[in-house]
């Protein structure tokens, strides 16, 4: 593959060699995969470290026999590494489940039986909804109240200013995503959980859509738990839940007899998905390899570091990414696009971008971008109540394309021409 440098330092082309879905073609035309916030595709570690785990390891765990051990030790190296990622300090703060959205009702109903009617709960209006109706769920279960963080004038950012007035003494959760999966703008989390800290909250951050773009660091986040999912972080089909140790171990989880109290088997509900977790390691191996090449972590075999390293400097090249597309967008007639759009605030937003078309339902768009071998999603995208306040749910939602580090502006210039065909049609 012709190598393509982008200006932060990324050769994107070696890093897209290790995607094998990258070189896939529909109708003759290279697929563009700009459909990154729904799941992002995996690098061949991945795939090579499910096919050897199935090869050679498949078992369950806790036997003395030999895949059985091995099983034990490669579930502890794949919950040191999600701690790596996360920035925290104690692989058993760090539980896996099916997805981020069980995880979080699992995670609410537990807070919950610590709970008493009148107890408040605040969620956002830029929430995906697995971080607003487990909560709204539970409060209607057990006579909570819900306070809203509402949208700010733009439309775009959350009303921070208004923490001190919707916050209480009452309040018991604050639920907060750090980085919105429809619009891209990254809220400034640390200041929703100080907020939170000082009236005695608790926070659940979301970090879903943060966590193929951001170095995630909740010890300095402050952040009492804190869920992802490593399918949209170019892993397998997983949820992941971050918690501070004393909080795990007080909360009463809904589990087997059997499973115990001890970390992190408290909060995992049945076996596992070995070969997932084992890709998961196969991913986080990728990574550090990208943050010794690309982001100074040559020096060092020390993983936290090289992690970390890497989503600096995805993130650095995600700001060219996402000033080369707002410039890219602003030139189709009868485009909208919603959230920030001044490259200026560049630092304030992930490339995620939705937006509406003129005369063209998004449905529509989006089938008309699938026959030029351009994938991208239509709809809510489960930013439920974000759609809604932006009046646009009985219009069919928005389009929505995502970039992450393998993706080019010659995508996004394969998309503007195929948009720009249906705006003069």
């Amino acid at each position: 593959m012709t190598s393509i440098r982008e200006s932060s330092g990324l050769d994107v082309g070696a890093l897209r060699d290790h995607f094998p879905a990258l070189a896939r073609t529909v109708g003759g035309l290279p697929l563009a995969y700009l459909d990154g916030p729904g799941g992002t595709q995996v690098p061949r570690e991945c795939i090579e470290a499910i096919v050897a785990y199935l090869e050679r390891s498949n078992a369950n765990h806790g036997g003395a026999f030999a895949a059985s051990v091995e099983s034990d030790a490669m579930l502890d190296d794949v919950h040191a590494a999600a701690a790596d990622f996360l920035g925290a300090h104690d692989p058993g703060e760090v539980a896996f489940g099916p997805n981020m959205t069980s995880l979080t009702f699992a995670a609410s109903r537990a807070i919950g039986r610590e709970l008493v009617p009148g107890d408040e709960i605040v969620v956002t209006r830029l929430d995906h909804d697995a971080n607003v109706a487990p909560w709204l769920a539970l409060a209607e279960e057990r006579g909570l109240v819900v306070r809203w963080l509402e949208l700010a004038s733009d439309r775009a950012v959350l009303d921070l200013d208004a923490l001190d007035r919707v916050l209480t003494s009452r309040t018991r959760i604050v639920a907060v995503g750090l980085a919105s999966n429809a619009l891209g703008t990254v809220t400034d989390v640390g200041r929703v959980v100080e907020a939170a800290h000082a009236v005695g909250a608790l926070s659940y951050v979301d970090a879903v859509h943060a966590g193929p773009h951001l170095p995630i660091d909740v010890a300095a986040m402050r952040a009492d738990l804190l869920v992802a999912s490593p399918y949209k972080f170019f892993g397998p089909h997983l949820g992941l839940l971050y918690g501070r140790r004393d909080l795990l171990e007080r909360l009463p989880a809904f589990r087997v007899r059997p499973a115990g109290d001890a970390l992190p088997g408290k909060w995992e509900t049945g076996t596992q998905n070995h070969e997932a977790l084992a890709g998961l390691l196969g991913t986080f191996g990728y990574l550090e390899r990208l943050g010794a090449a690309y982001g100074g972590a040559s020096g060092t075999t020390d993983r936290r570091t090289r992690l970390r390293a890497a989503m600096v400097a995805i993130h650095e090249h995600e700001r060219d990414l996402t000033v080369g597309t707002l410039e890219r967008l602003a030139t189709v007639p009868g485009l909208t696009l919603y959230g920030l759009t001044d490259p200026a605030r560049v630092g304030e937003r992930v490339p995620t971008f939705s937006f509406t078309l003129d005369g063209h339902a998004p449905r529509a768009v989006a089938a008309h971008l699938a026959r030029q071998a351009i994938s991208v999603w239509d709809g809510d995208f489960y930013a439920w109540e974000l759609v809604r306040a932006l009046g646009l749910a009985e219009r069919g939602g928005l389009v929505r394309i995502g970039l992450v580090h393998y993706n080019t502006l010659e995508e996004v210039d394969r998309l503007v021409s195929a948009l720009g065909e249906l705006a003069i049609a």
